[in-house]
């Protein structure tokens, strides 16, 4: 993505996601899996989207919900209406705005396909780390591989896909320490390289993507618990890092 393009010219919100991620369930729910055990009881949501992870993240702890788009918190609070979730509308290209999280002083964050989205993303990570507790945890999804960035990375607003290597470097820049960083979904990868890559005219509403979309939910997951461990330190279609304060 070209570096000057102005933060009002890229899509937010939902505008970022293909709309079937509103329908997936089964693979969210692996992506969850990987994370949960760096979560504590005050977990910080960055990033709402959809509104798939939160009702898990409330099965563990007190939430705090944040995202750049009202629309977004909106509906998430409409939809579980309890008192174990906050919500606050965070720029994650803002530091200041960050900072407005430290009041609930949460001692995790749960971040997935996010990061990309940022700018200066050692800065975000820097001004996170400074928002919670100390001794609390980051746990983190984030695209893979710089080699699969395509026209549905383009319309979903990311700066980048992240190298093992780079995403490491980049956490450790912000002063976290790096407990765990490996690929997974191997098999997603090759997906997303055909759709992206391959079938270059296909974008983020393409009711092709789409469709293998919502397919891909009913089994990825069952393929991804058997490749994974064979494939983590050099392929798949995301990266999951935990990291501590």
């Amino acid at each position: 993505m070209n570096a000057s393009a102005g933060y009002d010219d890229l899509p937010q919100g939902l505008a970022t996601m293909s709309p079937a991620m509103a329908e997936m369930t089964h693979y969210p729910r692996y992506l969850f899996e990987q994370l949960r055990s760096a979560l504590g009881t005050r977990i910080l949501e960055v990033g709402v989207g959809y509104g798939t992870y939160t009702p898990w993240l409330l099965e563990l702890a007190e939430v705090l919900a944040v995202d750049i788009s009202d629309d977004c918190l909106e509906a998430v609070a409409l939809k579980l209406q309890t008192n174990r979730l906050k919500t606050l509308r965070v720029d994650l290209n803002n530091p200041a705005s960050i900072a407005a999280c430290a009041p609930f002083e949460a001692d995790s964050i749960f971040c997935i396909n996010v990061l990309e989205h940022i700018h200066h993303d050692v800065s975000a990570l820097t001004a996170l780390r400074q928002a919670v507790a100390s001794g609390a945890r980051i746990a983190l999804v984030v695209p893979a591989h710089p080699w699969l960035y395509g026209r549905m990375d383009a319309e979903a607003g990311h700066f980048r896909r992240y190298a093992r290597s780079e995403l490491h470097q980049k956490l450790q820049a912000a002063g976290w320490t790096v407990q765990s960083c490996h690929y997974i979904n191997a098999l997603g990868a090759a997906g997303w390289w055909y759709h992206n890559r391959w079938k270059r005219g296909r974008g983020l509403a393409d009711e092709h993507v789409n469709r293998d979309m919502r397919r891909a939910d009913r089994w990825l997951a069952s393929v991804a618990r058997w490749t994974d461990p064979l494939c983590s330190r050099c392929l798949g279609l995301s990266l999951a890092a935990t990291a501590l304060n």
